[in-house]
């Protein structure tokens, strides 16, 4: 339900620089006047008047990059995100396997990939606890997948399956495929033999995600990737309703994107036919490496105590190619660049469309930035590239204590997430969680933007001169996000005539801290001038499985 003369009051008002006492009235989907402190109010029925109580009044958040998809596809398959050891996946997906006799494939989605020291997980121990039916799972970063015997010959990926060039197939002595995948290339075989699921339970899937993240305060989202096989679900669930403003970012492949370049335009069409304001498909994405866990991350120097600099998912030349040709079809470019090389070539690519192609409004945003080049600060700047970074993942967590760090033993350990960095350079810098991957939760994570801590602890901060300030952090949660989304004029800010899209917060003082946002809680989220309900829980949690798989 759309409320025409709606009034918040009572509530501090984020007005870009500090809260300051005010009411919002609300005029079907836009903000239609800010009403200082001490003003009269307009007389409306007591049903029509939200009193707020001091809570905090924010702009919608907007998630520049996550996978809602995934979120939802989570919360339906094997609870893996729960387990806190080995043994406790395995379990877990033994009780699933019991509890679901029926299902072709047992299907799971968020395994913590420093549950075991090595990042090597094998298909031998996924065999003994179901060996009788094909088991494939990914972990919580979505780039490795775990699968047991049956779920490799399924497949095809044998002794005889060549090596790709965009990913890693771990093997035994005997050249055996021991059950961990790494990257697109190595396991898009797999995932392409999982059975498909219809539209309806995609839409279903999409919606539990998009769900949480609302639930969050999130009002728009970047999608960061979308399969065609999946396009109908989105429309489908579009039509349902979607809860948020959501575009789409298609998967540009290596091997296919000649053919890509056309069908993603027809898709882009066919999205624009559905006729929702709340659903785009305007991007491209691209996946320039992996991650520094897996050892896929392309960095400039060999990984420690080796001789491997990572896997480019691209060959560089034709990374050009590409991103100049979807350019020039008026998609934006959206690149994940992990590895300082990985980035320093995603630049190079976007250098190159920008000189090749006629003007207009790109756009081109880079993902996650673990390392930066510094001489790649000021091509960042003045090629106009919006970083979308991940603060909830600037910590020291076992991940990183445990895989990243040992992988880049010297300096490199402490020139991670270079946010304040990249700000102070001029670089526009876009918040978002990559949810599931992690929390969704915008509060949390401009708490860990602000202290590199997972407990809001500044003195405890990892890397602290790299730690943003509330303003900032916030900005990029909002002001700086919808600029990558084309909505800087209508998004991302508490004024007139904006989108009433809002966020209200309780537990916010007026100079929060770290430790605040952290205990903050959001109340409930104003999307497009409707009234949400109230939080709920996003932590992944098991409901009752489908008679179909849900796998991602």
């Amino acid at each position: 339900m759309v409320f025409d003369g709606r009034l918040l009051t009572g509530g501090r008002i984020w007005d870009g620089a500090g809260f300051v006492q005010a009411s919002v009235l609300l005029e079907g989907r836009r903000i239609a006047q800010l009403i200082p402190e001490g003003s009269a109010l307009p007389q409306l029925p007591p049903s029509q008047v939200l009193e707020l109580n001091g809570a905090a009044v924010l702009p919608g958040f907007v998630d520049a990059h996550a996978h809602p998809l995934i979120g939802g596809t989570e919360l339906s398959g094997v609870p893996l995100r729960a387990a806190a050891s080995l043994e406790e996946a395995l379990e877990l997906v033994a009780e699933y396997a019991r509890a679901n006799p029926h299902l072709p494939w047992i299907v799971g989605e968020g395994f913590d990939l420093s549950l075991d020291r090595s990042g090597e997980y094998f298909a031998a121990d996924l065999d003994r606890v179901v060996p009788d039916r094909p088991v494939a799972l990914r972990s919580s970063d979505i780039h490795t997948m775990w699968a047991n015997t049956l779920a490799l010959r399924a497949a095809g990926i044998t002794r005889d399956f060549p090596d790709p060039p965009d990913g890693v197939i771990e093997r035994d002595e005997a050249g055996e495929p021991t059950g961990t995948l790494r990257e697109w290339g190595a396991f898009m075989p797999l995932y392409r033999a999982l059975p498909k699921r219809p539209p309806s339970e995609t839409a279903d899937a999409l919606l539990r995600g998009l769900a949480s993240l609302r639930a969050e305060g999130v009002t728009s989202v970047q999608d960061a990737w979308v399969e065609l096989d999946d396009l109908e679900g989105y429309i489908l669930a579009a039509e349902r309703g979607l809860p948020v403003r959501l575009n789409l970012a298609f998967r540009a492949d290596p091997q296919e994107w000649r053919t890509q370049l056309t069908e993603f335009q027809r898709a882009r069409e066919r999205t624009a036919a559905v006729g929702s304001s709340n659903l785009t498909a305007r991007t491209v994405k691209f996946f320039a490496d992996g991650i520094i866990e897996g050892g896929t991350a392309h960095v400039s120097r060999p990984y420690s105590g080796t001789s491997c600099c990572g896997v480019p998912a691209w060959p560089h030349d034709e990374l050009d190619r590409a991103v100049k040709s979807f350019d020039a079809a008026g998609f934006q470019t959206h690149i994940h660049a992990i590895g300082d090389a990985a980035l320093t070539t995603a630049v190079s690519a976007i250098e190159g469309a920008i000189q090749r192609n006629a003007h207009w409004d790109r756009r081109p945003v880079i993902a996650h930035a673990q390392l930066v080049a510094r001489n790649d600060l000021e091509r960042l700047r003045q090629s106009d590239i919006t970083v979308a970074i991940q603060p909830y993942w600037a910590k020291l967590d076992d991940i990183v204590r445990h895989l990243t760090n040992d992988r880049l033993e010297g300096e490199r350990q402490h020139r991670q997430y270079p946010f304040e960095s990249m700000r102070r350079a001029g670089v526009r810098l876009a918040s978002s969680s990559d949810y599931p991957i992690t929390t969704g939760s915008a509060l949390r994570a401009i708490a860990v933007a602000m202290s590199r801590s997972d407990s809001g602890d500044a003195a405890q901060a990892w890397i602290p001169e790299e730690r943003m300030s509330f303003r900032s952090a916030l900005d990029a949660a909002t002001v700086a996000a919808a600029h990558t989304q084309f909505g800087e004029a209508r998004l991302g800010r508490v004024e007139t005539d904006f989108a009433a899209d809002l966020t209200i917060v309780r537990g916010l003082p007026d100079a929060p801290d770290a430790a605040d946002l952290l205990s903050a809680e959001v109340a409930f989220t104003i999307f497009d001038g409707e009234v949400m309900p109230p939080r709920v829980a996003s932590t992944p949690r098991t409901i009752p499985p489908t008679t179909s798989l849900e796998g991602e």
